[in-house]
Order: structure tokens, then sequence, then C-alpha cells
């Protein structure tokens, strides 16, 4: 590792599937110590890659899985509100896990 490069320090990551409306993409989500990032297994879908700086997030709340993006089927997600008011729906295991590391944080 060089001198520019600093050290990542990894504190949680899972499988979870990222929900936007309708579209939803299975992917692995990693929380270091400055950073959330999420990148989709599938990239062919090309529902991206985020990373959001942990100091950019100005909520997080507990959030409902939706069946078609309207239907609540289950209370396993994350909703993170970054401060330009930009909105990721994480479904995901652990949820109120989550919810502490990631109020924790930042």
């Amino acid at each position: 590792m060089s001198a520019t490069q600093s050290k990542i320090t990894q504190l949680k990551r899972c499988y979870a599937t990222l929900q936007l409306g309708v579209a939803k993409a299975d992917g692995r989500l990693t929380l270091t110590d400055n950073l959330l990032h999420f990148e989709a297994l599938n990239k062919q879908l090309n529902l991206g890659c985020y990373a959001i700086k942990l100091n950019n997030i100005s909520h997080v709340e507990k959030c409902a899985a939706k069946a078609g993006g309207l239907i609540p089927i289950t209370a396993a997600g994350i909703k993170i509100t970054t401060k330009e008011n930009y909105h990721l729906e994480f479904i995901l295991a652990e949820p109120d896990e989550w919810l502490n590391c990631l109020q924790a944080s930042h």
C-alpha cells in the first residue's frame, strides 16, 4: 500500500436488495468507516453501483419491502436519505443492526 492510499476498515457486509420503485437489484452492501457501498450482482440490469459517504447521510429509517413497488410484504428494509434528499431503500437481513450502525456512523 502506498503512502497516498488509506486503509479502509470494513465494519459490516451482507447481501441486500436495492429497491428503486418497482425495480430491484440484488447485490452486496458494505459499510466502511466512512462509506456505504452497494454493488449490484447483475451488471446487465444497469441498476448501478452506489457509494454514499457517511457524512452525506441525513437520515436512516426502517422501511417496508414492497411487491411491485406498492404492496408492503415485509418490514426488513432500511431507507437512506442523503443531504441532497436522494433516497435509497435496501431489503436485508438484520435491518435493526444496520439501522443502529448507520445511525451511529453519521
